[in-house]
């Protein structure tokens, strides 16, 4: 092209521009809007990649087993009937009373950088324990006093000391933080044909809901409540018992009022079962190995509330039994204490619901939504020393026995024995009401399935 024609397509260039400046500067406004949203929210992204929003603020110690289960594995791992086998450990040793467990890796184990893993990588931070590293690929623990559930501690992921590389399906590619928290976590995968995944961090379940409408993330996991997303045809909903934690009422020991057993016993049978949801009656879940099918069951069972209200008063004053029975609970379980207090209610007792934002530090009856390990040992929860954590100020020294005896013994069958007697005897004194365990939600749009199905299926 010489210049006279490259001077004539210039002129019939600015002369076009001149005729249609209005739809030229629309153009370029739209191409910078799309450019901005692109940018903020990621609209079009790689399909084989899913954004997933997890609710709750984390640092890098102390992130949500959703993402750490992604990126590697534990020297342990619990069955569902909560049995602890091996995982990256070809096994363990334990000395007679339960004070010093050595575990051995298995051999040729890599970091998902294909790096060997050494013993020395790996750091563990547990109370009152010390750890050494006598031989390559053994690993010591030195306890300060007798504690049979060991191995149930190690079923976290590890990771290579001050990394977040791990053993799993994933690597994390990319970290984003706002001062101390954890905003975004970009992960690749190491086989192929697993999508990528980026993980958004929302403070609050609304929040989350907010950044899900917006096109932020293409599912939200552990939602407490999916209604948010009813009638809404593009969504879909998986649910499943969440067994690691339990809605309960806890019953305030000391209160002039309810440290009668028999009255707590009245309460608990009045209580009906809670719609849709899986039936705890228990401290364990129905599958735990130490679980007593034949303990004591309440709910919906009018008679004996009433059986029990008779043998309460005799040892109750009538003026005491006209006093208020106040249970406090938090805004997202406050249609289950409605369905509690109403029970009550029909029971004759001036019963009320107090709905407070914060886990109330004082209460009489406080609905709430407790965390339960792995392993049978609940003694943090019940044993009579445990005054920050047992709630209820629950003091039994028959319960105290069984839970001191359940972490010292070694034998699985006469811990089972020692856990079967301490469930017939919490059971029997009533401090709590175990409602039910909650549903674990995942709200996603239907679209994604395929890919988040392959994410779910990793390591479930």
């Amino acid at each position: 092209m010489n210049l006279r024609s490259l001077r004539l397509f210039f002129l019939i260039l600015i002369e076009y521009l001149k005729r249609n400046i209005y739809w030229v500067l629309g153009f370029f406004a739209v191409v910078c809007i799309f450019s901005f949203l692109q940018f903020k929210f990621n609209l079009i992204h790689a399909p084989n990649v899913i954004k997933i929003g997890i609710i709750g603020t984390y640092q890098q110690h102390d992130l949500p087993q959703e993402l750490t289960r992604l990126i590697s594995e534990g020297l342990t791992t619990a069955s569902e009937e909560g049995k602890i086998m091996p995982v990256l450990v070809s096994g363990w040793e334990v000395n007679n009373d339960a004070t010093q467990y050595k575990f051995k890796l298995k051999d040729n184990l890599k970091w998902s950088d294909n790096t060997q893993i050494s013993s020395s990588d790996l750091d563990f931070a547990i109370p009152n324990t010390v750890v050494s590293f006598p031989e390559k690929g053994i690993i010591q623990f030195n306890l300060k006093e007798s504690y049979s559930p060991f191995p149930s501690l190690l079923v976290k992921p590890v990771f290579k000391k001050g990394t977040l590389l791990g053993t799993g399906p994933y690597k994390v590619q990319k970290v984003e933080k706002s001062r101390i928290f954890i905003t975004k976590i970009t992960l690749s995968p190491i086989d192929p044909k697993l999508p990528g995944i980026i993980i958004r961090f929302y403070p609050s379940e609304k929040v989350a809901v907010t950044g899900f409408n917006l096109g932020e993330v293409q599912a939200i996991f552990g939602l407490s409540s999916p209604t948010a997303f009813a009638g809404n045809s593009q969504v879909a909903l998986k649910q499943k018992p969440d067994y690691s934690k339990i809605v309960t009422i806890l019953f305030q020991a000391e209160d002039p009022l309810l440290q009668n057993r028999s009255l707590r016993q009245a309460l608990a049978y009045q209580l009906p079962q809670i719609p849709n949801e899986e039936i705890a009656n228990n401290p364990y879940p129905p599958k735990l190995w130490a679980y007593n099918s034949s303990s004591k069951k309440y709910f919906s069972n009018p008679g004996e509330a009433q059986d029990a209200l008779k043998r309460a008063k005799s040892n109750i004053s009538q003026e005491k039994l006209k006093s208020e029975i106040i249970l406090t609970t938090t805004p997202n379980l406050s249609e289950v204490g409605k369905i509690a207090v109403d029970a009550w209610k029909g029971l004759g007792f001036d019963a009320k619901l107090r709905v407070e934002s914060g886990i109330a530090q004082n209460f009489q009856a406080l609905l709430i939504t407790q965390s339960i390990p792995v392993d049978p040992d609940q003694y943090f929860l019940w044993h009579a020393t445990q005054t920050k954590t047992n709630l209820t100020k629950y003091n039994s020294k028959r319960a105290d026995k069984d839970l001191e005896d359940g972490r010292k013994i070694i034998s699985e069958d006469e811990r089972r024995e020692a856990y079967f007697d301490f469930q017939k005897t919490l059971l029997e004194d009533t401090p709590a009401v175990f409602l039910y365990f909650p549903k674990y939600n995942i709200a996603y749009l239907k679209k994604t399935e395929p890919l988040l199905s392959l994410v779910l299926g990793v390591r479930n």
